[in-house]
């Protein structure tokens, strides 16, 4: 073994050569010795202390190293937690499902007002029709888009030929004209919408304003023309011409181009109202109300499919776990039975060190002999017995924990014969858990639709 010096490095380390010529000196050995030098002691003391101690240190921190490796094992917790799995899975989906309930009551509590909300606004308005609406806006919007920048496009050619700046000044004109219509147009569609109320005072209030609004739409896109003609005759002075035109003469326009201008922003800015229009219900205000109940609805419907998807990711995350603790024991009881071998090849590794050890003291003796012999030029008398490690002196392993670790495999070997069985039980367990929970979320879905009155909506 490596961790037993050989002869040549002990017989060096203990200068043996040097201790055999300091007995001679000293007269030791002398003729027919019937007994072991000081010396020849001194060797067995050192292979005893040094040689065997420092053996047995390492063997000891390995054998320790492995009994706190297998102490470290949880077979027996994880175990224990997998027998309890059908408690542990009941606990947590009755917790998630008091949760979704609370969360599901919200959501129809939410529904059941914006419902009150609708139904109470179709009372008071007379309505006895769905809103008309598009669900998205976004096309309408990108319409709307698209008119207002092919409207500043256009413009933005007339106006660039009277513009000190040219066709960019011709641009942020035409934009800005664009943006006016553009207010105007969702102003017009605001008080038409309004006119379909079903109060009298308020259809009144709007028309009014609705005439009065496309008047003014109507003066402005007139202006444009106006200003457009002014532009050329006086770039400086076009605002104030353009004006005074129109006041004169609203419809005076002589010039072509002028009127093109007219007619592409009149089309714009009835287009947009169109689109402002139709983008909601023609009633005012049942849009909003009707989109308020349809999300909370929707809301609802979304709550009560997460309810059962969280439950099952509750489940297979159990299920997960389960398998995961499965594995953990089965790998921890390969590690655990694979220390206790190599803890018992520890201990049979030392037992063959002090074998060794015995085989090195021996070589050490004869040297010391030999050596001596060498130097009187004659037999010693003594050659009898051999120096012997005496064993009861040799410091002993500490296997105690590896007894009790022992036992602990007898156990652990019951424990994995088993483990199948109780693994299938844990699944099966969280089966049968998911299914009741899922039926006791179909009933509390159906107690909350009775109690909010939303079957049927």
């Amino acid at each position: 073994m490596a961790s037993i010096p050989a002869t040549k490095a002990a017989i060096s380390t203990l200068k043996i050569e040097q201790r055999v010529e300091r007995d001679v000196k000293a007269g030791i050995p002398e003729s027919d010795r019937n007994s072991h030098t000081e010396s020849e002691e001194s060797l067995r003391s050192y292979v005893t202390s040094e040689i065997i101690g420092r053996v047995h240190r390492e063997r000891q921190a390995a054998l320790d190293e492995q009994a706190e490796r297998r102490g470290e094992a949880k077979i027996r917790q994880h175990y224990q937690e997998l027998r309890n799995t059908g408690r542990t899975i009941h606990q947590r989906l009755a917790n998630r499902f008091a949760l979704l309930s609370r969360e599901m009551e919200g959501a129809a509590a939410t529904v059941s007002s914006t419902r009150m909300d609708l139904e109470i606004f179709r009372l008071r308005n007379g309505l006895t029709r769905d809103a008309e609406y598009r669900e998205s806006r976004i096309l309408h919007f990108s319409v709307i888009f698209f008119v207002v920048i092919l409207e500043t496009a256009l413009n933005s050619f007339f106006l660039s030929k009277g513009s000190e700046l040219g066709l960019v000044g011709g641009f942020f004109q035409a934009f800005i004209i664009s943006l006016v219509n553009l207010g105007l147009a969702a102003f017009l569609a605001f008080t038409l919408r309004n006119l379909f109320h079903v109060s009298i005072l308020r259809k009144s209030l709007f028309l009014c304003l609705f005439l009065g609004a496309a008047a003014l739409t109507t003066l402005f896109v007139l202006g444009v023309g106006h200003y457009r003609e002014a532009l050329e005759a006086d770039p400086f002075a076009a605002s104030g011409l353009a004006v005074a035109s129109l006041s004169g003469q609203p419809l005076g326009i002589r010039d072509f181009n002028s009127w093109i201008m007219v007619i592409v922003s009149g089309m714009a800015v009835m287009l947009l109202a169109a689109k402002f229009f139709l983008v909601d219900d023609r009633y005012p205000g049942y849009t909003a109300v009707t989109r308020r109940h349809r999300e909370a609805r929707r809301l609802w419907l979304q709550r009560c499919a997460d309810a059962f998807r969280e439950v099952g990711r509750e489940a297979e995350e159990t299920r997960r776990e389960v398998s995961g603790r499965e594995q953990e024991i089965r790998s921890e009881f390969i590690d655990f039975k694979a220390s206790i071998e190599r803890s018992e090849h520890i201990r049979r590794q030392y037992e063959e060190d002090i074998v060794k050890a015995q085989g090195l003291l021996d070589e050490l003796i004869r040297h010391y002999q030999s050596h001596a012999e060498r130097i009187t030029n004659r037999r010693a008398a003594y050659f009898g017995k051999l120096l012997q490690v005496e064993l009861e002196k040799l410091p002993k392993l500490n296997t105690a924990g590896l007894d009790q670790h022992r036992e602990d495999l007898s156990c652990f070997e019951r424990v994995i014969a088993g483990l199948d069985e109780e693994y299938a039980a844990a699944m099966e367990a969280i089966s049968e858990k998911l299914e009741s929970i899922n039926g006791q979320i179909n009933a509390a879905i159906e107690r909350i639709e009775q109690d909010k009155g939303l079957s049927g909506v």
